[in-house]
C-alpha cells in the first residue's frame, strides 16, 4: 500500500472508484483549560469506494468535519469574555490491508466560528484536504478497513475587539481521546486486482511553432511551450535545447524533468531583439515517448529599429558678455532634429532673472534632418551679472528636456580707447628660428567691467631658418602675414592684462639659400594655416600694465599645420607646425 486513505471526514473521492456514504458519529474526551474533561461529538459523513483496482488513484481527498461543543465548555470559553474561536485540528486514522496498517494524519482548518453568548451547546466546522490513494498487489482483499483514532485540537480564542483572551483559555492545545467504549470503524473496502495495462507515454507539444513577430531592437518577448503526457505511464524529459542559425538570439528555460500522465509542464523562450533583420531557430525536447523521442519547434522574430526624434541645439550655452544698461542685445540659437521622426517641441521658455527673455520661438514640429530658430535677448536694467536657462522641451528620445544656460554682465558704458604700439618676437619651436613682430593695437576698454575688445594688426614678417637634411645645414627664409579673425579680447584687472586673439598664418613665400642662391621651396597667395591659430597672452608675474603706459605680455601657442603650400608643403610643415611657440610683446603707446 503506497499511501493511506483520509478518514474521519467527507471526502471527495477521483478516479474511477465507485464511491459509497458512510455515516458515523464518534464520541472524543478533551482536556480543556479551566473546565477539565469535556466530552466533545464529530459528526462524519464520508464518500469513500467499496470497490479499488490495483494502481487505480483515488482522491485527492477534502476534508469536512462539524463538532458539536457542549454546555460546559462554552461556558469556560465565555468566562473570559471569548467571542470567537478558530484554529487547526489534527485527525488520526489508520488504514488496514493484508499489507498491514497504515497511520493518516489529515490537517483541518477551523475558520472563525462564533461563540454562543446564550446557554447551550454549538456547532465547529472544520475543513482540509487528505492526498491521494493508491494500492498494489500486497493490498488484495475484501476486509480492508478504515479506524478512527484520536484527535488534537489548537485553538485560539478571541474577544470582541479580536485581541486573544486572557490565558489560559486564550491559546491552548487539547489532545482528545477516542472513546474506548465504540467501534472505531468507519469504513470497509474491497482491493481487487488491476485492469488493462496502462496507456504508454506520449509527448504532446503545443504550440507546433513559436512566431515572436516584430519586437523593437534592444527589447525581448516571451512565450511558453507546453509540453503535456498524453498517456498513462510518467513521461522522462532528456534534454530541451536551442539550435539553428540565430539560436544565440533566444534563451529557454524550463521546469520540465518528468511529465506524469494527463500532466504538462512548460518551457519558456525568450527572444533577444537586435538590429533590422529576421532570426530563426529551432527548440528541440527530447523524450522518453517511444514513438516521438525528438520534437522540434521552429522558432522566429523580427527585429526591428523604432526611428524616433533627436534634438541638438548651437550654440549649447549663450554669452552676451557686457552690455551697456538700457541697451539691448540679441542672440540666435539653432534647434536641429538630428533623429529620424517628426521632433514636437511642447515648450520653449526662458526662467531666471527676467534682462534675460525669448524674443521668438519658430520652434513647433520639425522634420528629420531640419532645425529651427530661437531667438534670445539681454536687456540688463543694473550692472552686474545675470543669468538665467533656456529650456526646450519636447519629445526628442533620450533628452526630452534641453537646458541651455544664459549669462550677461550689465555694464555702465563708460569706456577708454587707447591705441598702442606692438614689438616683440616669436620663437618657432620645430625650427628654433625667430620671427621679428610689429604692429599696434587698438583697443576699447569697459571701465566698469575691466573687460576690453581690440583690432590686433601685425604687419608682414619673414624669419631665417636652419634645415638639418643629408647631413648639410641649410638656410631657409620664410615670409610671414597675419589674418586676424575677430577681434582680440582680454580683461585688464588689477594691472594684469590678459589677451586671446585668433588669426590666420600666412606663407606667401619659403626660399633656401643653396650656394649663394635663394631657391623658392613653396608658398603662394593660399598657403596659410588650415584653421586659425588662438594666442593667449599675460602680463608677466610682478608687472603691472598700464593703458598709458603700456606694458609686457607672454605666452606660448600651437601653431596649426599649413596647407596649400606647393609640393613641399610637408617639408614646410616641418619647418613651422606644432607646439610649444613662444611669443614675447612689448606694448608703448603711441606718441
Amino acid at each position: 500500500m503506497r499511501t493511506a486513505m483520509a478518514a474521519a471526514a467527507l471526502l471527495a473521492a477521483g478516479g474511477t472508484a465507485q464511491a459509497a456514504t458512510v455515516s458515523k458519529s464518534a464520541e472524543y474526551t478533551c482536556p480543556f483549560p479551566l473546565i477539565n474533561e469535556q466530552p466533545i461529538v464529530a459528526e462524519i459523513t464520508t464518500e469513500l469506494p467499496e470497490t479499488v483496482e490495483v494502481g487505480e488513484t483515488v482522491g485527492p481527498f477534502q476534508v469536512e468535519a462539524t463538532t458539536l461543543i457542549n454546555e460546559d465548555s462554552r461556558t469556560g470559553l465565555t468566562l473570559v469574555g471569548s467571542t470567537t474561536l478558530e484554529g487547526t485540528a489534527q485527525a488520526k486514522q489508520t488504514i488496514i490491508t493484508p499489507a498491514g496498517s497504515e497511520p493518516l494524519n489529515v490537517s483541518l482548518t477551523i475558520p472563525e466560528t462564533d461563540i454562543p453568548q446564550t446557554t447551550g451547546s454549538f456547532e465547529v466546522p472544520a475543513s482540509g484536504q487528505a492526498p491521494e490513494v493508491s494500492f498494489d498487489d500486497a493490498d488484495v482483499g475484501s476486509n480492508n478497513t478504515i479506524e478512527l483514532g484520536n484527535l488534537t485540537l489548537d485553538i485560539t480564542a478571541r474577544t470582541a475587539d479580536g485581541s486573544i483572551a486572557p490565558d489560559p483559555i486564550g491559546e491552548f492545545v487539547a489532545d482528545c481521546t477516542l472513546n474506548a467504549d465504540q467501534d472505531p470503524l468507519l469504513h470497509t473496502f474491497e482491493v481487487v486486482p488491476g485492469g488493462p495495462t496502462e496507456d504508454p507515454a506520449d509527448i504532446a507539444v503545443t504550440p507546433e511553432a513559436v512566431d515572436f513577430e516584430r519586437t523593437q531592437n534592444g527589447l525581448t518577448a516571451e512565450q511558453t511551450v507546453t509540453v503535456a503526457n498524453e498517456g498513462d505511464l510518467s513521461l522522462g524529459i532528456n534534454n530541451v535545447t536551442l539550435s539553428g542559425p540565430d539560436a544565440d538570439r533566444f534563451m529557454q528555460s524550463s521546469d520540465c524533468t518528468s511529465v506524469a500522465g494527463g500532466q504538462s509542464c512548460t518551457v519558456t523562450v525568450t527572444y533577444f531583439a537586435e538590429g533590422d533583420a529576421t532570426h530563426n531557430a529551432t527548440l528541440t525536447i527530447d523524450s522518453t515517448d517511444a514513438d516521438e523521442s525528438s520534437v522540434e519547434v521552429p522558432l522566429s522574430g523580427e527585429s526591428f529599429t523604432e526611428k524616433v526624434p533627436m534634438i541638438s541645439v548651437d550654440p549649447t550655452e549663450v554669452d552676451f558678455g557686457t552690455v551697456t544698461v538700457g541697451q539691448t542685445q540679441q542672440q540666435d540659437l539653432t534647434v536641429e532634429n538630428t533623429g529620424e521622426a517628426v521632433l514636437n517641441v511642447t515648450s520653449v521658455s526662458v526662467d531666471g532673472d527676467t534682462s534675460l527673455s525669448l524674443v521668438n520661438n519658430g520652434c513647433v514640429n520639425v522634420n528629420a534632418g531640419a532645425t529651427c530658430p530661437v531667438t534670445v535677448a539681454y536687456a540688463p536694467t543694473t550692472e552686474g551679472t545675470n543669468t538665467a536657462d533656456l529650456t526646450i522641451e519636447s519629445n526628442a528620445d533620450g533628452n526630452p528636456v534641453l537646458t541651455v544656460p544664459l549669462t550677461g554682465e550689465g555694464g555702465t558704458g563708460s569706456t577708454v580707447d587707447f591705441l598702442l604700439d606692438v614689438e616683440g618676437q616669436s620663437m618657432i619651436e620645430a625650427n628654433g628660428g625667430t620671427l621679428p613682430l610689429n604692429g599696434t593695437i587698438d583697443a576699447v576698454l569697459n571701465l566698469s567691467t575691466r573687460m576690453y575688445e581690440a583690432d590686433l594688426t601685425l604687419e608682414k614678417t619673414s624669419g631665417t631658418f636652419r634645415i638639418i637634411r643629408f647631413f648639410s645645414h641649410l638656410k631657409a627664409q620664410a615670409d610671414v602675414a597675419f589674418e586676424q579673425v575677430g577681434k582680440t579680447t582680454g580683461s585688464l584687472i588689477d594691472g594684469t592684462l590678459t589677451s586671446k586673439s585668433k588669426a590666420y598664418v600666412e606663407v606667401p613665400k619659403v626660399r633656401v639659400s643653396l650656394f649663394g642662391f635663394g631657391l623658392p621651396i613653396g608658398g603662394g597667395d593660399e598657403c596659410r594655416t588650415a584653421e586659425p591659430v588662438t594666442i593667449n597672452l599675460e602680463s608677466p608675474e610682478g608687472e603691472t600694465f598700464k593703458p598709458l603706459e603700456g606694458g609686457n605680455l607672454t605666452g606660448t601657442y600651437e601653431l596649426p599645420p599649413l596647407e596649400n603650400c606647393g609640393a613641399l608643403t610637408d617639408i614646410i610643415n616641418q619647418l613651422m607646425a606644432g607646439p610649444g611657440n613662444t611669443i614675447d610683446l612689448s606694448l608703448t603707446p603711441q606718441l
